[in-house]
């Protein structure tokens, strides 16, 4: 073995003891500290410190230098297992109050917080004897210093995020303003703290965003956000008047200002959606009374127009109520009235590529809602009418020669009835005052029901017509002009002159006293120029150029107006008779 070898092995086993006298120095201290521990350990336990004491027999469980007084240490932790339990409890949930509010984790730390609350009740609810250990464990994590300066951090973080929700104009992220309120009662400095500061936060919130949605123009997008902060705000059972009260504020601004500008439309549009909110949210407002206020001032405007025949005006309100209400009704009978008012706009309708002339018309006749009569300028005859699914019939005729000018087109009502209109037309003539036609309009179409030029003509009561002087008619032989047209064959034709006598009988010549009469009688004396003639049981002179045969029975037209004193056959040696003398102006 060389000098080298043995230094080597010589200083090895110098090494060796000099650590085995280390390791018997440190067992030696470990030992020393676990008496000295469990010492420490019982002083505090007979001082009635065992907050202390478990943390010095905890400390002595842990040194297995020697065994020493194990049992005791046993026995000590079993008796301070609630305080071992507190101390790792609390331990758990404060790094979880770190862990959580140092990465904003609210929903984390809000259940954290939960189970502090629950561990204190649990720990000091019963009264027990370690009850009183809880808070000064508790303060020996900073545990409500830790918990009070996160809650003020999330306060102050939430109410960040609503003043940039605000300024995003977003509505549908309300999980800040639920987070503040979330956040417990203490850390405001107690429930009327709490209330009175967040009432203030979320008031100017809500309204803040509210106006600026409502200045946006937003209306619907405002009013669905009052009915939601309504919606929620009562499902946490919180007091919110202003939301009412800045929706209906903020709504009577827009309303009234679309009322100042007589937008109906805007006004009608923005109406129907507040009152929708407000039912939906079941809320009562006074701005409801002066919207109908209002729609009414404008519906009564509508029928002021329409009667001053400003139709068009009329309807233009109405049509712009028809968002808020149904003025189907009000427009149609709008419609009706100005067509019936102007009966242009119904040919019009049917026909818009022509001109037409003497237009006139009405309402509520023939079988139609409105009608319209008129012609063109090739003298073409029109008659159309509205039927009730506002759909527009037309009939038409090209009988009237279209040479001869039309001085006016009208209905006869006299021939009229109440689905079938006779349309008279009144033209020149050159011999007569004028030319009369007329036109019956049945199923579509028009037929002709007279045409002559006369000086004028009636309608009889038994329909037929009392033409004065027609043209073409020989009225030799009497002497009236008049003549009697009656209907024939589908028109009216000359049917005779017009009588201007009664037909009678003779036995009643003396109740027609000075009146123009026809009768036949038998002539018992005749002669030239006078007669007698049969009377019942008496006689009556008949006085004339004509000559009176007797045996004959004579048909005579004339008057009587007096008496006379006649002996019958001329024989003064008969009986004197008084009879009438009647002036024949005409024997058939």
């Amino acid at each position: 073995m060389t000098i080298k070898n043995t230094l080597t092995l010589r200083n090895f086993l110098i090494l060796f003891c000099i650590a085995i006298l280390v390791l018997i120095g440190m067992k030696g201290i470990d030992i020393n500290r676990k008496m000295t521990w469990v010492k420490e350990a019982e002083r505090y336990y007979q001082e009635n410190d065992l907050l202390q004491a478990e943390e010095w027999y905890q400390k002595a469980a842990g040194n297995n230098a020697i065994h020493y007084k194990e049992d005791l240490i046993a026995k000590r932790l079993k008796e301070l297992t609630p305080i071992t339990l507190m101390k790792q409890s609390l331990d758990r949930l404060a790094q979880r109050v770190k862990e959580t509010g140092s990465s904003q984790d609210f929903t984390g730390f809000l259940q954290v917080y939960g189970e502090l609350q629950n561990a204190k009740k649990e720990y000091m609810g019963n009264g027990g004897r370690f009850a009183d250990y809880y808070p000064k464990i508790s303060a020996s994590y900073g545990l409500s210093d830790d918990i009070t300066h996160y809650f003020q951090a999330f306060k102050v973080m939430f109410e960040r995020q609503l003043e940039d929700q605000l300024n995003r104009g977003a509505t549908d992220e309300a999980s800040s303003k639920w987070n503040l309120l979330a956040i417990p009662d203490a850390f405001y400095g107690g429930e009327k703290e709490k209330t009175k500061h967040l009432t203030a936060k979320f008031k100017e919130f809500d309204e803040r965003l509210m106006s600026k949605l409502a200045g946006n123009g937003q209306f619907s997008e405002f009013l669905n956000l009052s009915e939601t902060l309504l919606s929620q705000y009562q499902a946490r059972d919180w007091k919110a008047p202003w939301v009412k009260n800045k929706t209906e504020e903020l709504a009577r601004i827009i309303l009234s200002k679309d009322a100042r500008g007589d937008q109906i439309a805007n006004y009608a549009l923005h109406a129907k959606t507040y009152e929708a909110y407000a039912k939906s949210a079941g809320i009562k407002s006074n701005l409801l009374k002066d919207i109908d206020r209002q729609i009414r001032k404008w519906i009564a405007s509508a029928q002021r127009k329409a009667k001053n025949n400003d139709y068009e005006g009329a309807i233009a309100i109405y049509q712009a109520l028809s968002v808020y209400m149904d003025t189907s009704d009000e427009v149609k009978k709008t419609k009706l009235a100005w067509t019936a008012h102007d009966p242009l706009r119904l040919l019009q309708q049917a026909d818009p590529t022509k001109n037409f002339y003497h237009v006139s018309g009405g309402g509520d006749r023939f079988g139609g809602s409105a009608y319209a009569i008129g012609s063109d300028d090739r003298n073409t005859l029109y008659f159309a009418k509205m039927n009730a699914d506002e759909s527009v019939q037309m009939a038409f005729t090209q009988e009237f020669p279209s040479n001869i000018p039309i001085r006016g087109i009208s209905i006869e009502k006299s021939l009229s009835t109440k689905t079938v209109p006779v349309i008279l037309v009144e033209g020149e003539s050159a011999t007569r005052k004028a030319l009369y036609a007329a036109y019956e309009v049945r199923d579509g179409s028009m037929s002709q029901l007279f045409y002559f030029a006369a000086d004028g003509y009636t309608v009889q009561s038994d329909q037929s017509l009392l033409v004065t002087n027609p043209e073409s008619v020989d009225g030799e032989g009497s002497q009236s002009q008049d003549a009697i047209y009656t209907y024939q064959g589908g028109r009216y034709q000359f049917s005779s002159f017009m009588r201007d006598y009664a037909d009678i009988s003779v036995e009643d010549l003396l109740a027609h006293s000075n009146e123009k009469v026809r009768f036949t009688s038998l002539i018992v004396y005749g002669g030239e120029g006078e007669a007698l003639a049969q009377m019942g049981n008496s006689y009556v002179k008949l006085h004339g150029n004509y000559n009176f045969f007797a045996g004959m029975n004579a048909t005579v037209i004339g008057r009587f107006s007096q008496f006379e004193d006649v002996y019958p056959g001329g024989d003064p040696s008969a009986e004197l008779v008084t009879v009438p003398i009647f002036e024949v102006e005409m024997m058939e």
